[in-house]
């Protein structure tokens, strides 16, 4: 539509409108724009521009022109559908022309189309009528939301001859357990079952017939078979000619306030039973004192029939009811005038009836009864005869004299708690402990206060447990007198047989058993601190070779705890040692003898052997009788090791020193025969050969010391191997420039290498240049095996090899007289990485040559 196009046709005139909505103006032209917005100045008026990239404004109507129809038309029929059951109106306004063609043409999108120019009447009337539409919808919106979201069943059914539903909402189906598919178009009558009454399903069928409301409980059932009580009210629906049309009901279930009142029935009739089988009589009394109403159990304790002892009073005449001593009993004493007086409880009030010259005792329980306003109107009490339980307690309190008596001798006191009134007791015995006068009365907070502070915690859980489980306790513990002394004690705790609330036990002082206990303890544990920190081993075992000690220094040294190790046979006596073992044992025994620094070999758990020296004696019982053998072992492997590595060095350095020395002098010898000779430089050049080996011999020698102890592992260290080999040939290079050394790592290669890592490194390499020829060729190479989680090092040359006598005396760790090596460089080597925690191994290298691999741990 253009600028030129009027809205309006001449000779109109402006109305009003009470409309509080807002209208969206989606127009080419401003005239046009202005002139609607000024007809519909009663409204909120929005504008949009039909072309704009903004989202339109909210709107209850939408005004669009044809000509920017296709600006917007994907725009409102997207938003129409979002707005689901409400209905949002579009007026199209279309020309004389093409009006019908455009109108086919937006079917779906408009709702009404407006062809222009028109009176402002008609525009008003078409706007109004969308605008009601859409209050209506909305309305109905609201009113099916408001159903959808009722916590209360809703449900619709036709007035037809059968009621189908036509509409349930959510909470209905909650309810049932049924969807809307399995219910709607069925009557409600699904939900009874077999259980449900049918008085209310008569009268709810006589209501529906007659078109009335009606209200009903009755039991339905839920679709998984559970029953459920049903409050159903149903109303009639009717039009405005006043048809019936439908019927609405409104489902609440009832079923816990059906429970709670079946209790409440149930709960009645069990307290009506209790009354009557009571074991103790309980009777009813009117203000006027007089019984109402008396069990079973008050007519046998009163010795009344029920007929005789309704109505009479309490004080009775011919009841003669009297006091301790016999004396008469004032009636204002008595507990139902003491409670109607004052409106307080009476608790255990003795007094006697006194018939035919004998006196049955009472004990009486007394409650005010109230009306709703709190007002007294009777009394309500529990009678029981105690004539029996009078006998007994003159009977107790002659024992508890007797009690009293032996506590003294025995130093014990008794207790006795009642959790039920939250009272503690204590005997004579234990209020002379405590400090406190005898018969004092202490509630439970009070009674564990005598606790010390320290161990008051521990002694409620004990008696929680006595509480719990219904089984005796015990506990040794501390408590504070009231003088402040502090008393070592045993305590006891059990259940009463009879009373399920009360606990009783006794308590005895045992501060000087404690104190005599505490010196041998103390003794005991500073004797097993030694025993335990002693580095050497120490066991004992019986006469049949069974462990009967096993010490932490034991498992220490040969890996079994003690539990593994007692009560079997030694685990560290290997099968080839126990005839040894057994013969030693018994020469203990028989001879009673000890037996002092024996050298011999034990396996540990892991199944190495391990050198000790081992020092035995008798083991006697407490009469003296030898029962068994006591044995000290001190592992001596590092200092047989090292007595070994002495003994090469010392071997090789005699033997090194006198070939040295030899040859010096041979040489020295020609210089004194014959200085003229044309051998005096070879002979010269030959003695200083000789003694830079001997200097050299002597630094090896300064190095062999940090090897030399193989129990020096606390100096192994973490460190990159392969940056300390690369370093190492680098400094090589310089000091062999005829050499070819080649060198192979990773990035990073982590391994514990003892320090004089780099001592021995130098030594591989000095050795394969040293006897590979003019021009050596050596490899050096780490390697990381993650199999084994190892670092490996390698060191192969192009010389002779190692022959096979030293690569052998070197590669079993030992030598003997028939076999030894002639040098201190690999056993250098080797020394290093044993300390280190790692191996040594030597091969052949193709074709010729000696490859030294020395592996690592990484962790």
């Amino acid at each position: 539509m253009s600028d030129e196009e009027l809205l309006f046709a001449e000779g109109t005139e402006p109305g009003t409108s009470t409309g509080s909505e807002t209208i969206l103006l989606l127009l080419q032209g401003q005239r046009n724009r202005d002139l609607l917005a000024e007809l519909l100045n009663d409204y909120e008026v929005a504008v949009a521009a039909p072309d704009s990239d903004e989202p339109l404004p909210k709107f209850d109507l939408c005004i669009v022109g044809e000509a920017s129809y296709r600006a917007v038309a994907d725009t409102l029929e997207g938003r129409k559908k979002n707005t689901g059951e409400r209905y949002l109106p579009v007026l199209l306004l279309v020309g004389e022309r093409g009006g019908h063609e455009t109108s086919q043409r937006l079917h779906g999108v408009a709702d009404d189309t407006l062809h222009i120019p028109a009176t402002e009447a008609v525009v008003r009337s078409r706007v109004e009528s969308l605008l009601r539409t859409r209050r209506q919808s909305l309305q109905l919106a609201l009113y099916r939301r408001a159903m959808d979201d009722s916590t209360a069943g809703i449900a619709i059914a036709d007035a037809d001859y059968d009621q189908p539903l036509t509409y349930v909402n959510d909470a209905f189906v909650e309810m049932t357990g049924y969807d809307r598919e399995e219910v709607l178009g069925r009557n409600c009558r699904f939900l009874q079952g077999e259980e449900t009454e049918p008085e209310p399903v008569q009268q709810l069928h006589k209501a529906i017939e007659a078109g009335e409301a009606v209200s009903v409980e009755l039991r339905n059932y839920r679709k998984d078979g559970t029953e459920f009580w049903n409050r159903l009210e149903i109303a009639p629906v009717r039009n405005d000619a006043g048809e019936l049309t439908h019927y609405i009901g409104f489902q609440t279930d009832v079923t816990a306030r059906h429970e709670v009142e079946e209790r409440l029935r149930e709960e009645t009739e069990t307290l009506e039973r209790l009354l009557e089988t009571s074991p103790i009589g309980i009777t009813v009394l009117d203000a006027d004192g007089q019984i109402v109403r008396a069990n079973a159990m008050a007519e046998e304790v009163l010795g009344l029939e029920r007929s005789d002892a309704v109505g009479r009073t309490f004080d009775e005449p011919n009841w003669g009811i009297v006091g301790e001593k016999g004396e008469p009993v004032d009636i204002e004493d008595l507990p139902f005038s003491h409670v109607m007086a004052t409106g307080k409880s009476v608790r255990g009030y003795e007094h006697g009836i006194t018939e035919g010259g004998e006196t049955r005792w009472l004990s009486v329980n007394a409650e005010p009864l109230t009306d709703e306003s709190g007002e007294r109107i009777g009394v309500i009490t529990t009678v029981e005869d105690i004539t029996e339980q009078r006998a007994q307690e003159r009977e107790l309190e002659r024992l508890v004299d007797l009690l009293n008596q032996m506590q003294d001798i025995a130093d014990i006191g008794g207790w006795e708690i009642d959790t039920d009134e939250g009272e503690a007791e204590f005997t004579k015995g234990l209020a002379q402990l405590l400090g406190v006068w005898p018969r004092t009365e202490f509630d439970l907070d009070e009674a564990f206060g005598f606790f010390h502070p320290a161990d008051e915690a521990e002694a409620r859980d004990v008696f929680g447990r006595v509480v719990a489980t219904g089984k005796p306790q015990e506990l040794d513990c501390r408590i504070q007198t009231v003088s402040g002394e502090t008393r070592w004690i045993h305590v006891r705790g059990q259940p009463h047989q009879s009373e399920p609330s009360v606990y009783r036990g006794t308590i005895q002082d045992i501060t000087e058993r404690r104190e005599r206990g505490q010196e041998l303890k103390e003794t005991k544990d500073l004797l097993q601190s030694v025993f335990d920190a002693s580095p050497i081993g120490i066991l004992a075992v019986d006469e049949d070779g069974i462990t009967q000690l096993w010490s932490m220094g034991c498992e220490r040294i040969f890996g079994w705890s003690e539990k593994e190790a007692v009560g079997e046979p030694l685990p560290n006596v290997q099968e080839e040692k126990q005839a040894e073992f057994d013969e030693l044992r018994t020469e203990v025994i028989e001879d009673k003898q000890p037996v002092i620094g024996y050298e011999t070999v034990r396996q540990r758990k892991d199944g190495s052997l391990v050198d000790v020296t081992l020092t035995t004696a008798p083991m006697r019982d407490s009469d003296g009788e030898v029962i068994g053998v006591v044995g000290l072992l001190e592992d001596i492997t590092d200092r047989k090791e090292r007595e070994r590595r002495l003994s090469v060095f010392d071997r090789v350095l005699r033997h090194n020193l006198r070939n040295k020395m030899n040859v010096i002098q041979g040489w020295s010898e020609l210089l004194i025969d014959d200085p003229t000779s044309e051998e005096t430089a070879d002979a010269a050049a030959k003695i200083q050969e000789s003694s830079d080996e001997l200097l050299k011999l002597s630094k090896l020698v300064r190095d062999f010391e940090t090897v030399s102890d193989p129990g020096a592992s606390d100096l192994v260290e973490t460190v990159d191997v392969a940056r300390h080999v690369e370093e190492i040939v680098s400094e090589s290079k310089l000091s062999y420039p005829s050499a070819s050394l080649s060198v192979e790592t990773p990035s990073v290669a982590e391994a514990k290498v003892h320090p004089a890592f780099e001592l021995a490194v130098n030594e591989l390499i000095d050795n394969a240049v040293k006897h590979s020829g003019e021009q050596p060729s050596v490899h050096l190479s780490v390697t990381i095996d993650d199999e084994s989680d190892a670092v490996v090092f390698r060191v192969a040359d192009d010389g002779p090899g190692i022959p096979d006598l030293e690569r052998r005396s070197v590669t079993a760790g030992q030598e003997s007289p028939l076999q030894h090596s002639n040098g201190l460089g690999l056993w250098f080597v080797r020394w290093m990485a044993t300390n280190s925690g790692g191996s040594m191994r030597i091969e052949d290298n193709e074709p010729t040559g000696a490859v030294v691999e020395l592996r690592f741990l990484r962790q």
